[in-house]
């Protein structure tokens, strides 16, 4: 049935194939230098090597160095395969987010140096934390589905393993400046000691990032700080690492009404949207209305002045790494911490949404409601170990490994100003809960080669045991008593085979089980308890590489039993709402080449064509008339998975203009394409995003001294052509008087035009 449908969907997608042969842009990755990176225990236990039967792309700190421009990591890694990336602001800094092949971050595993960064409830990837991250990253490597094992969650579509624990031979300073459209700046200086006596090295960072955003006051101020001190011996090596994080982002996570993005929309038009719009309140706030008619596009729904999420993150770390006769053995221990909050003002709220009673005016009357200003807190602990152990034999490998964590969070909101107050003084907490997770795995993989150096065999195998409790009170004053405990198993197999030294070939069938995000048991609208989900992932893949052009092709099919999805709506603070669909899939087809096609110019590309089909999926409308309230609930068969576009590719032109006597002039010329969304799970073109093709281009010049100092100058054109468009978004529809009273709101995230920034960067 499996190979039925992929036979099926190649035929369907044969135009599209054609279409490859002109518009490709993967990105073939230079090995790293294995001088001056050394590759450490605790990633290689969470990274696929170049035999392993998982799709995967791996990417070296140059890679990164050269598209940096103080964005933050998903802009970094937009030109990857099946790569989608979104920003709040517009212009990727700030709050920004990232897709792999329609799979969303809390889907997706990011470890760095092989620490989880998922936060363990929301199981999101919030980058802003560690801004100008790409700046001390010395490799990662992105796996697309299930991918290998690892110590603690499993990933569930895709993963991202970060190394910042570089060792560098030689000591260096490097200083970079720039500076841009929508008053962005960039201050950051890095240092490396490099190998002083008896085995001691030191490294570090610290940046400071910070713009006004595309969006109007979707500002943003980033700092961050980085350091690492190692010690090794001969046969071994201890590394104690701290990544530190403090930002102050202003909120845009509302987006705009889709309606004002379009240049055909009147003012007229949107006036009278606005009288209509009574769930987000438009139509009674001039001052909001006005400023969205002044603005459209660039529009933010808030304009208190300390709208604002206010967050600081910790990581400690410390690895050891040990050679044991012919073992190799990693152990490492971690803090994350974070503390912090978002502050709200809210017009006219009721006094029993804060469990408060109005107060009594002399008169002997209440108020009805009140103006009031909140924070929603959250601190929160996450302390763990790993521990792996890799043992090569003759003809096959032994890797195992075992992790354990237990995390804390604290919930609470604070009432920091309320008009009519009465006793109620600042400060005061009007929620509190707790949620409380433990995470225990332990992994085995084994490889053997059946014929050296041409055919291996790989099987892996996880066992999960997660406890999440979560008591108190809501931020909707709602009691909280969750208590979960699931376990699962994870097992894995593949095959390499090398034809010659150009053919290879190789595929993998794994399983995959996740369980439910915080709010996923909160918020869901589904009337009976969500559920984990289950993922079976078949992999397929053949690549070709000679010394001036390489090719691969992978299919991949994802079956999903339970997938929790987006419906498409957003809870109070601007998490998507989800539920379950009993059977969902992914059908795909991943398509890279790269051709060096002069001695000085060089073409890369990546195609993805995909199918993403829920079997069958109920949508509830709620009708809000006097006479007809009730749920109206619409079913619906074969349709797309939210946020999932069909075609995603992406082009790279890389041009040596100039190169003699340490003087070095490149330009790159990179094109990225992404075909039409859906905003929810219907297949409504009513509530959809349109394809977008965004053309950036990076000229860079570089001067090296005699005595080894280094001068960089990269002009960045991002957006050069003006692509008016918006890769996010969210839908909510309700009814008045039945179906034919239907209204649906979509609301986009736009993202900036043309836009510029340029980066000086020296080195010595």
């Amino acid at each position: 049935m499996i190979y039925c449908e992929i036979v099926v969907f190649i035929l369907s997608m044969r135009h599209y194939f054609l279409l490859g042969l002109f518009f490709i842009p993967a990105v073939f990755q230079a090995q790293v230098d294995s001088i001056n990176l050394l590759q450490p225990a605790a990633v290689s236990a969470v990274t696929s090597d170049d035999r392993a039967p998982f799709t995967h792309t791996d990417i070296n700190s140059n890679e990164l160095k050269s598209r940096d421009s103080g964005r933050d990591m998903p802009f970094l890694l937009r030109l990857t395969p099946s790569v989608v990336v979104t920003s709040d602001a517009g212009n990727g800094i700030g709050y920004t987010g990232m897709r792999i092949r329609g799979i969303d971050a809390s889907r997706i595993n990011v470890t760095i140096n092989g620490v989880p960064l998922n936060d363990s409830e929301s199981q999101g990837v919030y980058w802003v934390d560690l801004p100008d991250l790409g700046a001390s990253t010395s490799n990662l490597q992105i796996q697309r589905g299930v991918g290998t094992s690892t110590v603690g969650p499993g990933a569930f579509g895709g993963s991202i393993a970060v190394n910042t624990l570089s060792s560098h031979i030689k000591p260096s300073v490097r200083i970079s400046l720039g500076g841009g459209s929508f008053n962005s700046y960039r201050k950051s200086v890095n240092w490396n000691s490099g190998m002083l006596g008896e085995g001691w090295s030191m490294e570090g960072r610290a940046s400071n990032i910070e713009s006004d955003g595309y969006v109007d006051r979707a500002a943003s101020n980033l700092n961050s700080f980085y350091t690492s001190v190692a010690k090794r011996w001969d046969d071994g090596k201890l590394s104690f690492t701290t990544l530190l994080g403090k930002e102050r982002t202003y909120q845009s996570w509302f987006g705009v009404p889709q309606l004002v993005t379009k240049e055909s929309t009147t003012d007229a038009e949107i006036i009278d949207w606005a009288a209509g719009s009574y769930e987000y309140g438009y139509g009674s706030d001039t001052e909001r209305l006005t400023d969205l008619l002044a603005n459209r596009r660039t529009h933010n729904y808030y304009n208190y002045d300390d709208e604002v999420d206010d967050y600081g993150q910790n990581h400690l770390q410390l690895h050891l790494e040990q050679q044991l006769g012919s073992a190799n053995m990693g152990l490492t221990l971690y803090s994350t911490s974070g503390a912090g909050y978002y502050e709200q003002f809210r017009k006219d709220d009721s006094f029993s949404s804060y469990g408060l009673s109005a107060p009594l005016f002399p008169d002997s009357t209440s108020p009805e409601t009140t103006n009031i200003i909140r924070r929603r807190w959250l601190d929160n602990e996450l302390k763990g170990v790993t521990f792996n152990v890799n043992r090569p034999f003759e003809s096959w490998g032994l890797n195992a490994g075992a992790s354990f964590s237990k995390y804390s969070g604290y919930h609470f909101g604070e009432v920091v100003w309320m008009e009519h107050a009465a006793d109620i003084l600042p400060g005061t907490r009007y929620y509190n809960s707790v949620g409380d997770k433990q995470d225990l795995s332990v992994f085995m993989r084994a490889t053997y080669d059946v014929i050296k150096d041409v055919l291996r065999i790989q099987s892996e195998a996880q066992i999960r045991s997660v406890l999440y409790s979560s008591t108190g009170i809501d931020s909707d004053l709602q009691e909280v008593s969750l208590n979960d405990s699931l376990l699962f198993f994870n097992p894995k197999i593949g095959f390499d085979y090398i034809f010659s030294d150009f053919n290879r070939a190789y595929a993998s069938f794994a399983v995959a089980n996740r369980e439910p995000a915080r709010s996923d048991y909160l918020d869901s609208p589904q009337a009976n308890s969500i559920r984990p989900e289950k993922l079976l992932d078949f992999e397929l893949g053949y690549s070709y590489s000679r010394s001036v052009w390489g090719a691969e092709i992978g299919l991949y099919y994802m079956n999903y039993k339970d997938q929790i999805i987006a419906t498409g709506a957003l809870n109070d603070v601007g998490n998507t709402i989800k539920t379950n669909v009993p059977f969902s899939s992914r059908l795909g087809i991943e398509l890279q080449t790269g051709i060096q096609i002069t001695s000085r110019l060089k073409w890369d590309g990546n195609l993805t064509l995909s199918r993403n089909k829920i079997d069958f999926f109920s949508e509830t409308l709620y009708d809000y008339s006097p006479e007809n309230n009730y749920e109206n609930i619409i079913f619906h068969e074969n349709t797309d998975i939210a946020l999932s576009p069909s075609v995603v590719g992406a082009s790279i032109f890389g041009v040596e203009v100039w190169s003699k006597k340490g003087v070095g002039v490149n330009l790159e010329i990179a094109t990225k394409y992404v075909g039409k969304q859906f905003l929810d799970n219907t297949s409504n073109d009513a509530r959809s995003l349109p394809s977008y093709l965004v053309n950036d281009v990076i000229l860079s010049y570089s001067h090296v001294s005699e005595n080894g100092g280094e001068l960089i100058i990269s002009l960045f054109g991002n957006n050069i052509l003006n692509e008016m468009y918006s890769a996010n978004g969210w839908t909510y529809s309700y009814l008045y008087g039945g179906i034919a009273g239907m209204t649906t709101e979509n609301y986009v995230y736009p993202q900036a035009g043309r836009n510029g920034f340029i980066n000086i960067e020296f080195s010595f």
